[in-house]
């Protein structure tokens, strides 16, 4: 995808002012290019090793900055190769300097991911362990950063490997029973066979209904403050926040657009929108805000109806109107404060008593049963062994994976050939290969890759 022989340079920080700034350079050419930005009576021998230099123009011989050059010689380095990088301060100018110096030297300004490319590209990580990098660099909570690195430290790739080659396995017995029927090898042990595709199967399965947990991990979880004007919305969203982010008057209507916020639980990111009360309205404005809700509504991983627990019955004429995913949404009944009945959902026969809570913004009355309601939506692993998958690319390739043996478990069940098992079975091996990243097309590696920043 990139020219490997190319000496590469990238900075390394955050853009904008700050106390340090970092620029890598990796490729053959490293140290002799980063030589000529040091005073001529200080080279540095090939070797680990951190100095604390001047930083000079390779041509006046001007002093541009002090700093530190950490140089990491090869294969002990981040992508195998020869690697320098100058530790100084950070300064946007300075930086930018530095960078346009060491591409007049013969440095060739990296793409996204390129250094992580390299080191995937010469074996120190595979694709897993690569994705986990950038998983890592933006990981919104606690939850998110462990299991990146869970994965980065291979739990992912140690997990996949033997899954891999046990369906090579699989494959090569179903082949043998093709290539050498003639040469005597004993018939295959069917009962047995059905009894390993069932167990990698399950294992597969296992793996894929992981996807949601890791990709609330990954990605945060979203939770819906939905239904009709004045039922507390915003001013749930206050309290949850502990913050007052959203405007709050007695006026039905005053959320005209979208309003979100968030907070960290388990650490976890969850973000809530606070959205417009949805009833009939002919406000070109309002009507606007309502389409807003809905799509924010269907996009949810969670979804908050609110009511108005001292006047339920008019709370809940929109609710008979709208389309609920009944295993995403809770009903909570705000207001309880007004009330002397704590349960008031129990007159309503349509709404599941499990999935009902009472609580009061006034008197913050139930909300702890409100976090734990999100909470129950968050599963984080609890042992270093647990293996989630975080990627939609990953969850894709185990789906064709799953497909592959499901279809060859109706193969075996008809008696079909042993040519279509071995289709199946290569199929479900080469599904596990490309998420390790074997045999991928370059298109995918620059999907992948292109997500990195500049300098990693």
């Amino acid at each position: 995808m990139y020219e490997l022989q190319d000496t590469i340079t990238a900075i390394a920080t955050p853009a904008g002012v700050g106390g340090i700034g970092i620029i890598r350079l990796s490729g053959d050419k490293a140290f002799e290019i980063a030589q000529k930005l040091l005073p001529e009576a200080m080279p540095f021998e090939k070797r680990r090793q951190i100095l604390f230099t001047d930083f000079r123009h390779p041509q006046t011989g001007e002093s541009l900055d002090e700093g530190l050059l950490l140089i990491m010689p090869n294969p002990q380095s981040y992508t195998t190769e020869d690697v320098v990088e100058f530790h100084m301060h950070g300064s946007p100018l300075l930086l930018k300097k530095i960078i346009e110096l060491l591409a007049g030297l013969g440095a060739r300004l990296a793409h996204p991911g390129e250094f992580t490319y390299r080191a995937f590209i010469h074996g120190r990580l595979d694709l897993t362990q690569a994705e986990a990098v950038e998983s890592l660099v933006s990981a919104q909570g606690d939850a998110s950063r462990r299991q990146a690195l869970r994965q980065l430290t291979g739990g992912l790739a140690s997990h996949l490997e033997p899954m891999e080659e046990f369906l090579k396995s699989l494959y090569l017995k179903v082949e043998a029973r093709l290539e050498f029927a003639d040469d005597g090898i004993p018939p295959l042990d069917q009962t047995k066979f059905e009894e390993e595709v069932l167990g990698v199967r399950a294992e597969l399965q296992k793996l894929l209904n992981s996807y949601q947990q890791g990709k609330v991990l990954r990605e945060g979880l979203t939770v819906a403050l939905v239904g009709p004007p004045n039922v507390g919305k915003s001013s749930l969203l206050n309290t949850l926040l502990g913050t007052q982010r959203a405007i709050v008057t007695p006026q039905a209507g005053t959320t005209r657009d979208v309003v979100e916020g968030d907070i960290r639980l388990k650490g976890v990111r969850v973000r809530f929108f606070d959205t417009a009360g949805l009833r009939e309205t002919e406000n070109v404005v309002e009507v606007e805000g309502i389409r807003r809700s809905r799509q924010v509504m269907e996009e949810a991983d969670l979804i908050f109806w609110l009511i108005d627990a001292s006047n339920p019955a008019e709370s809940l004429t929109e609710l008979k109107t709208t389309s609920l995913p009944t295993d995403r949404v809770w009903y909570l009944f705000n207001k309880v404060d007004l009330i002397t009945d704590k349960q008031p959902w129990k007159k309503f026969s349509q709404l599941p008593a499990e999935k009902c809570l009472g609580f009061s913004c006034t008197t913050q009355e139930g909300l702890f049963q409100v976090f734990s309601a999100v909470e129950s939506f968050i599963q984080t692993p609890l042992g270093g062994e647990d293996v989630v998958l975080t990627s939609a690319r990953h969850q894709q390739e185990v789906e064709k994976a799953l497909t592959a043996l499901n279809n060859l478990q109706t193969l075996m069940k008809t008696r079909q050939p042993f040519e279509l098992w071995a289709e199946e079975l290569k199929t479900a091996a080469l599904a596990i290969g490309h998420i390790r990243g074997r045999d991928l097309p370059a298109r995918a590696f620059e999907a992948i890759f292109n997500k990195f920043c500049v300098g990693k």
